[in-house]
């Protein structure tokens, strides 16, 4: 599972309706194109039951706030590909969010969205509490640390399969636990964005790999500003510390290493020295992130310069050179304040100046609303151009690349499909769960589902046959089935399985195989807290989980 935040953007619209747009879709049964999106949707601490009645309630306690511009927080929870929550399961995460976060009393919106390739529940909760009317600051600011803490909880309490890089585990004693930091550069998640979105290196990694090296070897500031514009970067100070450019972009030098911070680079190569970069530093040339869809990612490129290219105007917009005559008329008034107002005071001078540059700045976003404004061509994100011009199969793989990066170059094509098998599928389901159940007892009944499904793929059972056996044998995973829709169930375990995970999987076992890959060690799963011995610090504790039902994965 992962979190997010949703941060509240500036934008035009008032808080009340930027309150009801937000409650409108997590609410609103249907999505994009009239598709369904919703499975389940719930609230707490409401007087209303009808949505009507909870969105004019949840803005009318907003608007009290007059500290806080957005006092209505969104996160977003999501499950892996192969994982499905039920209503109860998405209750109890919830539950455990608004009580790890301390918003128990707090106005939450949520609902289950399954119009993507991974389920996800998206929560507004007000922070501006009902009976105190103050706002609440979770955790004293640092609520996605507090929802990583949710995540662990969730995962050791449902059974879900924690990221690879989670920040914190439930211990043996059912205690959150930070897990050990990757050691290393690592990039800001606003570097990462970048490189998600556009599939070239981020200025922060290009100054690393280019600029590291040199920052940490150079004897003298001479030396560091003449190697670091041989490839094309230049240090500069500003403020009381320094930042590298990688072209037009300023990069801070302190993220690159925290050794090259200007205090520390001055400590070893004395007082700063100014460098003359003249004309030799040029932008650098893109380069790709990631060896995954090189030739489409070069196509993108050509089709992303043709756009910069054909939407430069030859001559200035109509409002930048409006906005340049008005600012140069307004500095010719400034000029003549002091001749209008000579002989007065000095503060009055001061009123004023200062009440003509109010006036000043009014005229300034009055000339803005007035003209028509001309927007830059936005770019478009490379996984969403491979989808438009049709790589549907090519946009997967770049969003699990990471997946594919770790296979060798010769494993990481799509798998060639086996003959299909003449035995009956369900026989298959039956023997591959028994086996599954022999391996891992405590596996739960999604993971159990999902390995079916795959196991079933790997022999040669086309889809069809694969959604249509799990439609019919998937509930007896359940002691006590939930209520859901099984068909699309059984479709979407059949898409995870045959989709791109599916395809690393076969691919990672084939490398193993051919001894290009060492086997990886499978993480045993961990207990949920309704199973095994557990101790728990008070009798409520005890009560909760004695009264949560089990879901151990059975068979018929």
């Amino acid at each position: 599972m992962i979190v997010k935040k949703i941060k509240s953007k500036k934008c035009s619209k008032s808080k009340a309706r930027q309150i009801a747009d937000l409650v409108d879709y997590i609410r609103q049964p249907k999505g994009g194109r009239g598709a369904e999106k919703v499975e389940h949707s719930g609230s707490r601490n409401f007087l209303a039951s009808r949505h009507e009645g909870q969105r004019l309630e949840m803005i009318a306690l907003a608007t009290e706030s007059v500290h806080s511009r957005m006092p209505v927080s969104h996160y977003v929870f999501s499950w892996r590909a192969d994982e499905q929550p039920t209503a109860a399961q998405v209750d109890e995460l919830v539950d455990i969010f608004l009580k790890e976060l301390g918003l128990e009393g707090c106005q939450t919106v949520y609902g289950l969205h399954w119009n993507t390739d991974n389920y996800h529940v998206h929560i507004a909760v007000n922070r501006m509490h009902p009976v105190s009317m103050k706002v609440i600051d979770p955790n004293n600011g640092f609520d996605i640390e507090a929802a990583h803490k949710v995540l662990a909880l969730v995962e050791h309490r449902q059974g879900w399969t924690p990221e690879a890089h989670a920040r914190y585990a439930v211990d043996e004693r059912g205690k959150v636990v930070a897990r050990p930091r990757r050691r290393g550069h690592r990039l800001t998640q606003a570097a990462r964005d970048v490189e998600c979105a556009t599939g070239e290196k981020s200025a922060q990694r290009v100054a690393h790999e280019r600029g590291h090296k040199i920052l940490a070897t150079a004897e003298t500031w001479a030396e560091l500003h003449a190697r670091l514009a041989e490839v094309g970067l230049r240090f500069e100070r500003k403020g009381s510390g320094a930042i590298i450019f990688v072209g037009d972009v300023a990069v801070k030098a302190s993220s690159v290493d925290k050794a090259f911070s200007l205090g520390k680079l001055q400590k070893r190569l004395g007082e700063f020295v100014v460098g003359d970069y003249g004309e030799m530093v040029s932008a650098p040339q893109p380069e790709p992130v990631s060896p995954i869809n090189q030739k489409l990612w070069r196509k993108y490129q050509e089709d992303c310069a043709a756009l910069a290219a054909s939407d430069k105007p030859e001559e200035p917009a109509e409002l930048d050179a409006a906005l340049a005559r008005k600012k140069k008329e307004q500095r010719q008034e400034q000029s003549t304040l002091h001749e209008r107002f000579q002989g007065y005071p000095r503060y009055i001078l001061n009123i004023a100046r200062h009440f003509l540059k109010r006036q000043q700045r009014k005229g300034l976003r009055q000339l803005r609303r007035e003209l028509p404004k001309r927007k830059p061509p936005r770019r478009q994100r490379f996984e969403d151009w491979l989808r438009e011009h049709g790589f549907v199969y090519q946009a997967h793989r770049w969003r699990y690349r990471k997946a594919l990066e770790a296979l060798p170059p010769e494993f990481r094509g799509r798998p060639t499909v086996p003959p299909q098998p003449t035995w009956d599928p369900r026989a298959a389901y039956t023997a591959y769960g028994r086996a599954i159940l022999q391996a891992s007892p405590n596996v739960t009944p999604e993971r159990f589902n999902a390995s079916i499904a795959y196991q079933m793929r790997k022999v040669g059972f086309p889809p069809k046959v694969v959604e249509e056996t799990l439609f019919q044998c998937a509930p007896q995973a359940w002691k006590n089935p939930p209520d859901r829709d099984w068909r699309r169930y059984a479709r979407r375990m059949m898409a995870y399985a045959f989709g791109i995970e599916g395809d690393t999987s076969v691919a990672r076992e084939l490398a193993v195989k051919a001894g290009k890959l060492s086997k990886p060690v499978l993480a045993e799963t961990q207990p949920r807290a309704n199973e095994g011995d557990q101790t728990t610090d008070s009798k409520a504790g005890e009560e909760r989980d004695t009264q949560r039902p089990a879901h151990r994965t059975r068979m018929r």
